[in-house]
């Protein structure tokens, strides 16, 4: 009996290029490793065991490389009788994507190698060294073993929607930056704006005087009047009348908290914390600028994400516009996938079994082998899920109780949304779910605009029913 080269330990990618060099025959293959670079990539032209038939050359990036490369390949594949061309190329930042663009376009059979992947081919042969050359000829080894992928590059909304979603990340991360940054400054020149110790009855309290350290009213104040001086010289009176004529609708609690920490003050005197007050004021305009990018870039997403099938998922409890669109971006064309947990794989969520002889196979952490960006959304999904999903709340609970870490409840939830997640957009199905007063119009209505709202409607309830 022979079994389906479908069962290969490297799962459909492995299994799909066993069934190439069947198919083609190993004599008739020509293999081309490219080592991509940003002005000068390097290439190397060998036989499928290895025999160098062009030495490592250069080429530039640009079409007269491009053709440079075409016509060597061409002549070499014309002088020894070759019928197909397999072309490897190290996924080396952003610099393959035209090179793999072009070869596909050419009708080469293309397989994208990860860097990790040839610098543990150079390691099983115990060399340590690394030029080019090494790693062009372990491209090569990697591709005569069947690793990397075939798979095209991402294109379409999908891939647009994962350069959006991604950069909104960064966005939110500088975000982040400059908010630790503004706190630190602050610390400077007004230790106590953020709170401090206070004894009540002989037990420690933190007292703050605003609940949001980023509130319209705090950030006023940072800007215009930072320091302590500032606070006192305004007094109770000052600070009312700016509330009320700025709108920020300080209370009167905070403003008596402030003016007593401001009376109690450790910080240096206003001329000494100069450099800080005005490196604040310069960290509160990239505030600003990042809030005002990362709204835009929200609504651009928006804009996309609602046209697309992964948008079905929005009529899920407890997924939000952001994590519905980083999802969806995140899994890419599911097409190309026979079931979910190839995508769980590919976030790396997947748990890490481990079995020998006749023992029982032990259950690990997750296997962190995938992409980062799909892992992280995974991760925040199921935590979002956990406290804004009344099913999966129950289901969190419930791994709670059987001794699961809340980290690995998350990850539970997110992978099982995962799963839904491809159902609902391979049949283009919407949530079906028992909660009560869940309706589908005012669950999508809180998470998009209205114009969107009739856009979501048109294209993903009207059409299904």
């Amino acid at each position: 009996m022979v079994y389906s080269t479908f069962n290969h330990i490297q799962g459909k990618i492995g299994s799909r290029w066993a069934q190439l060099v069947r198919e083609t025959g190993p004599e008739n293959l020509l293999l081309v490793a490219i080592d991509a670079a940003k002005y000068t990539p390097k290439v190397i032209i060998t036989s499928f065991y290895g025999d160098i038939l062009v030495k490592p050359f250069d080429i530039d990036s640009s079409m007269s490389g491009f053709h440079k490369l075409k016509s060597l390949i061409e002549s070499t594949k014309s002088s020894h009788n070759l019928t197909k061309v397999v072309i490897g190329i190290e996924t080396t930042g952003h610099y393959y994507e035209h090179l793999v663009y072009k070869c596909h376009l050419e009708g080469y059979h293309v397989r994208t190698v990860n860097a990790a992947t040839t610098a543990k081919e150079r390691e099983t042969l115990l060399n340590w060294s690394k030029t080019d050359n090494l790693d062009l000829m372990a491209i090569i080894q990697s591709v005569i073993h069947g690793r990397g992928t075939s798979n095209e590059l991402p294109s379409g909304d999908i891939h647009n929607l994962r350069k959006l979603t991604r950069a909104r990340r960064e966005l939110v991360s500088e975000r982040t930056k400059t908010k630790n940054l503004i706190l630190m400054h602050m610390d400077h020149i007004f230790r106590e704006f953020q709170g401090k110790t206070v004894w009540m009855k002989g037990k420690r309290y933190l007292s703050k005087p605003f609940s949001k350290v980023f509130g319209k009213g705090s950030i006023y104040l940072m800007r215009h009047h930072p320091h302590p001086s500032d606070i006192l010289e305004l007094g109770v009176k000052g600070l009312r009348e700016i509330s009320q004529r700025e709108n920020l609708k300080i209370r009167d609690k905070t403003i008596q908290t402030l003016i007593e920490f401001a009376k109690d003050s450790i910080t240096l005197p206003k001329e000494q914390v100069e450099a800080d007050i005005y490196l604040l004021n310069q960290k509160l305009d990239r505030l600003e600028f990042l809030e005002k990018q990362i709204k835009r870039l929200e609504m651009k997403i928006e804009e996309l994400f609602v046209t697309t099938d992964g948008a079905v998922i929005l009529s899920v409890q407890g997924i939000g516009l952001v994590t519905g669109a980083e999802l969806a971006a995140e899994m890419g064309d599911i097409s190309d996938f026979d079931q979910a947990g190839q995508l769980i794989k590919l976030a790396g969520t997947n748990p890490i079994v481990k079995q020998s002889g006749g023992n029982q196979p032990a259950y690990y952490g997750v296997s962190r082998q995938g992409r980062r960006p799909f892992r992280n959304i995974v991760y925040q999904v199921g935590k979002s899920l956990a406290v804004n999903n009344p099913e999966m709340h129950q289901r969190y609970l419930a791994l709670k109780e059987r001794g699961k870490h809340s980290r690995q409840a998350y990850i539970a939830l997110g992978n099982r949304m995962v799963r839904l997640a491809f159902s609902m957009i391979r049949n283009q199905t919407l949530y079906q779910t028992k909660a009560e007063n869940y309706t589908l119009f005012d669950e999508i209505s809180k998470k998009i605009r209205k114009a969107n709202v009739e856009k979501f409607f048109k294209a993903h309830v009207l059409s299904i029913q």
